[in-house]
């Protein structure tokens, strides 16, 4: 998986939550206690364990955690290991991949590596450990200067049969060439066995990198990457750029590996409470205690800091029309970015997140009063912010959907912000919301922790900086306190030397060119014709022979003995229960959890939206969005968000569907508000909510219209990168009454809903009814709550629900409020959204059983066997796609899907056979067994304290219920898979296409296809 800067420039924005815990001096005596033992006793500076020569042993506070900084001796392979009392464990092994061409080189050898290895030589061995595993996370992805591969899981048999399958993958990988042309690219027929149709390119990364630049936010960002750091390795694409890609050679990526993915150049990580020793022993026994080559490739793959520029630097590019726009004239894109400090610099780094938060998050910021309230463009951009991860730090500030006219007076008002912030400084409440956050956020416990910690010491780590000092926050928050009370220009003295004195800035804009695309088609065009033009008849020959080679290897019978495996007998018997308590608080059902929540206290509830009219529903996701940021009747939008950043991790509100688990026609309706908070400050959450929910103030139009404009920019970026989620949203819709309203509240309907909204000159009308809907909404009528906190809180917070109660309009009459329409008749549709992308996103969804019948948990097996024996080989290896798989929702809708997919037409004929494939049974036990074991990973997945009891509270599903899954699926056999595989054979069929015009799709017309060209 490349990870594109937007997922990076996301992590990075949460690196600051990861920071700061505190806890009271007797938990932090018990929590230090127990880690300690973790600790085994050998463990100290100078040791030599398995190898590994002891670097540092630091114990951790802020997080009850220690680590454990190792060298091996033999082969310089660094690790790190946080000792920690969490079961969810995790492993990752790394590289420092540094490519200097933009042929995909690090990207395409990602996915070789995990093909097939000495020791696991079947045919991916990755996507079959996804079955034959109970991990949490499995996956592995390709920044701009590393590669990760990292995996989660409790089961500690487990944890050793992933590692030994990650390691042997990547020092000792098969690299066959037909894997590299299947992953990476090649050339090949059409249709693989007609040697009449024409020879096209093909290749997993290649057609994942065509979806990956069909977002016109992800050419602009990689754009900036390459611009602002131009002299070494970010100057290229490192997930590989579609016309680069066919210039890579199998030789390229085999030398390649040899030198990056070399122990020297490797980085290990581990967390948890699993012994370090057995970790450390199997790597040495294995793989590092007899490494052929112990030549050191470090110092070769490291990348030097960035020239810095003597003054700016302006860039212009290209980009697609977006019909999705809501105004065709406003759909260019800029952003003023800065190169910051080295990465090394970790208290530079601290300071420049928390600047980044003060500078563009919320309405207190200072760009977001002279950039986006303004209304010049749509809103920020997907880069702003601060980037820390790359070798030098980047800082960006920017608009998209604006008129190329206004690029100068965006590059003024930018400076002239820099210049008010040093001159005017920043509030101090402001400040200090940004350190309660970093308090909070990091007591706030997740349940993958561990992979937070990989990806916020990661970058650091791979430039050789102190990692320590990434972990160690209170001590950045003690000096960040020091350098304010010494000097309290500080924040304005770091601005006007690291931003407004930084000449090593870039200006980047981006606009759309009517024959953008068809330029990309040509571009492409003309290289398939340069490689064709060299080839004689005897190297055609022989495209037409590997393209069938390459078809019998993929359609062989692999041997997977060789892979380790659970099985459903190791499994534990039971589900694990939540002990739930139940209370009456002015008549209102309260559902409370008491478990250890680390000081903290979670607040939900349910209201119910069943008698909106059809407009006021269309508009409920707008509502849920801007209520919170309207301010109210005691305190206008910037005072209120800064009382809930004082007092709050934030208030949420989200629409809400959960469907009749006894009744598939049925569902609730609502909205659900969040939120959460220390416990000293429950009182005041609650007031706040009482606020927002009796004295909301919707009077102020121009706060609302930038609200809108944000919110449509907002739904509009981002269709391509996300298009298998919106093909079964729409697909869905065709078949299912609760998923018709989901695409109405998150899928295509909603996007084109906002784009009319925000190009509406008059949104009167609209606020009055985000008025009506509070008057609806904001009722006692269907109503209920739910609490998690700790035990010793829980009659302490009771008193503070029954003020908020006691303020909210209306009297009580049941907690649930089920919506029934009249059913959607059994017919076969299809939907083609016309969109300007080169790859296609497909999705076919059939109805069949409601939750609690128990055909529906060997529905969710037959998915996941579906997906790994049946789509995966066909839509994946043979047909390029970069992946597809199966699900049912919890609605009873049976989807199957296709993500950047070249051959849409072939994929539906393959959806339409898979039923038959199920009853043919050309599948064995073990394949269900694998498959059941993929069902449970899911159910059995680590859920933190903040989110027990949400199954039972907001979708009705109880320990009993999912028990009873457990069971039939415990129990389940090959001749139940077979069975229960008619219930694919609907007469109600929905398909959904998303792509470029396929005008074949309009031949099947037995599937009844519908086209819709976005305008």
């Amino acid at each position: 998986m490349v990870q594109s800067k937007k997922q990076m420039w996301r992590q990075s924005l949460n690196i600051p939550r990861l920071m700061r815990r505190h806890f009271s001096s007797s938990r932090s005596v018990r929590a230090e206690a127990v880690t300690r033992k973790l600790v085994e006793r050998d463990i100290k500076v100078g040791a030599e364990i398995e190898g590994f020569i002891v670097k540092d042993v630091s114990y951790i506070p802020e997080f009850s955690m220690s680590m454990i900084k190792l060298t091996h001796g033999r082969t310089g392979c660094e690790y790190i290991h946080l000792a920690r009392d969490d079961n969810n464990n995790v492993f990752s092994v790394g590289f420092r991949t540094t490519p200097t061409d933009s042929t995909g080189l690090p990207h395409i050898l990602e996915h070789t590596t995990l093909c097939g290895s000495s020791r696991y030589p079947c045919r991916d061995p990755f996507f079959k450990m996804l079955n034959r595993s109970m991990a949490t996370f499995m996956n592995a992805m390709t920044g701009p200067d590393y590669t990760i591969y990292p995996f989660a899981t409790q089961n500690k048999t487990d944890y050793s049969n992933l590692m030994s399958v990650y390691l042997d993958a990547v020092f000792r990988p098969n690299l066959k060439e037909s894997d590299f042309k299947q992953e990476g690219w090649r050339l090949e027929h059409e249709v693989v066995n007609n040697k009449t149709t024409p020879i096209v390119i093909k290749g997993v990364v290649y057609n994942e990198m065509k979806g990956v630049f069909s977002e016109n936010q992800s050419i602009f960002s990689e754009a900036l990457l390459n611009n602002i750091l131009p002299s070494h390795t970010y100057g290229v694409v490192s997930g590989g750029h579609p016309h680069h890609i066919p210039s890579l050679t199998y030789q390229d990526l085999k030398s390649f590996h040899k030198k990056y993915y070399h122990p020297s150049n490797c980085r290990m990580y581990s967390y948890g409470n699993f012994p370090l020793h057995d970790h450390l022993t199997f790597i040495n026994k294995m793989y590092l205690s007899e490494f052929p080559d112990t030549n050191d490739y470090s110092k070769s793959t490291l990348v030097p800091s960035e020239p810095r520029w003597s003054s700016e630097r302006r860039k212009h590019i290209s980009c697609r029309n977006d019909p999705m726009a809501s105004d065709l004239r406003k759909q260019s894109s800029l952003a003023v970015s800065i190169l910051c400090n080295d990465i090394k610099a970790t208290q530079d780094t601290f300071v420049m997140q928390i600047l980044s938060e003060l500078l563009v998050r919320g309405p207190n910021s200072a760009f977001y009063k002279s950039l986006v309230e303004p209304g010049i463009g749509g809103g920020f951009n997907p880069v702003v912010g601060y980037d820390s991860q790359t070798r030098d730090t980047i800082f960006s500030v920017g608009l998209s959907l604006v008129d190329p006219n206004d690029f100068d007076k965006i590059v003024d008002i930018y400076h002239n912000t820099i210049n008010k912030v040093i001159d005017d400084g920043f509030e101090e409440n402001n400040i200090k919301g940004i350190l309660h956050n970093i308090e909070l956020y990091t007591k706030h416990q997740t349940a993958d922790f561990g992979l937070g910690m990989l990806y916020a010491i990661t970058p650091v780590w791979n430039h050789g900086g102190n990692v320590l000092n990434v972990i160690k926050v209170n001590e950045k928050v003690l000096k960040f306190r020091k350098s304010i009370a010494d000097n309290p220009q500080y924040l304005q003295d770091f601005v006007a030397e690291n931003i407004k004195e930084n000449n090593h800035r870039l200006i980047l804009s981006m606009s759309p060119e009517e024959d953008f695309e068809q330029e990309q088609v040509a571009r492409e065009a003309e290289i398939l014709k340069q490689k064709l033009s060299s080839l004689g008849t005897v190297h055609k020959d022989a495209i037409y022979s590997q393209g069938l080679d390459l078809v019998r290897e993929q359609e062989s019978i692999q041997d997977v003995k060789c892979l380790p495996t659970l099985s459903v007998s190791d499994l534990n018997r039971d589900v694990d229960r939540v002990k739930l308590k139940g209370f009456l608080v002015q008549n209102i059902p309260i559902q409370v959890c008491t478990f250890p929540t680390n000081g903290l206290t979670y607040l939900r509830g349910v209201l119910n939206t069943s008698i909106l009219s059809d407009d006021a529903r269309s508009v409920l996701p707008l509502f849920c969005n801007i209520i919170t940021k309207m301010g109210t009747n005691t305190k206008d939008y910037r005072q209120l968000d800064q009382i809930i950043q004082l007092k709050t991790g934030g208030l949420t509100f989200s629409t809400h569907i959960a469907e009749n688990i006894y009744d598939m026609n049925s569902f609730e309706e609502g909205i659900v508000f969040f939120s959460f908070c220390l416990d000293r400050n429950v009182k005041p959450m609650c007031s706040l909510w009482s606020d927002i929910m009796t004295q909301v103030n919707l009077e102020n139009i121009e706060r609302y219209k930038t609200l809108v404009k944000v919110t449509a920019s907002d739904a509009i970026h981002g269709i391509a990168d996300c298009g298998h989620l919106y093909a079964m949203s729409s697909a869905a819709s065709l078949v299912s009454l609760s998923a018709q309203r989901k695409e109405q509240f998150s899928g295509l309907t909603f996007v084109q809903t906002m784009k009319e909204l925000s190009a509406t000159s008059n949104l009167d009308d609209s606020l009055e009814m985000m008025a009506n809907i509070c008057n609806v909404a904001f009722q006692k009528k269907y109503f209920r709550l739910a609490l998690n906190t700790a035990a010793e809180n829980e009659k302490s917070v009771l008193p503070a629900v029954d003020s908020l109660l006691k303020s909210i309009n209306g009297e009580f009459r049941q907690p649930f409020q089920l919506t029934k329409p009249n059913p959607i008749p059994a017919e076969i549709k299809g939907i083609h959204h016309v969109l300007p992308y080169q790859v296609n996103y497909t999705a076919f969804c059939v109805p069949t059983v409601e939750y609690a019948h128990p055909d529906f948990p060997v529905l969710r097996v037959i998915a996941r066997l579906l997906s790994s024996k049946y789509l995966l080989p066909k839509i994946r290896e043979k047909g390029g796609a970069y992946g597809a798989g199966a699900n049912i929702s919890s609605a009873g809708v049976f989807s199957f899907y296709s993500y950047r997919d070249p051959k849409p037409l072939d994929t539906f004929d393959i959806y339409n056979e898979a039923s038959n494939w199920l009853k043919t049974g050309k599948y064995n036990d073990q394949d269900v067994e694998e498959a059941k074991l993929g069902v449970f990973q899911s159910i059995d997945a680590p859920i933190p304290p903040g989110n027990k009891g949400m199954r039972n509270f907001l979708f009705g599903i109880s320990d009993d219920e999912l028990q009873k899954h457990r069971e039939i699926i415990m129990r389940l056999r090959k001749e139940d898979v077979i069975r229960v595989s008619a219930r694919l054979e609907s007469k109600a069929q929905g398909r959904a296409l998303l792509g470029p015009p396929n005008n074949d799709i309009l031949l099947r017309t037995d599937e009844n296809w519908d086209r819709k060209i976005a305008e």
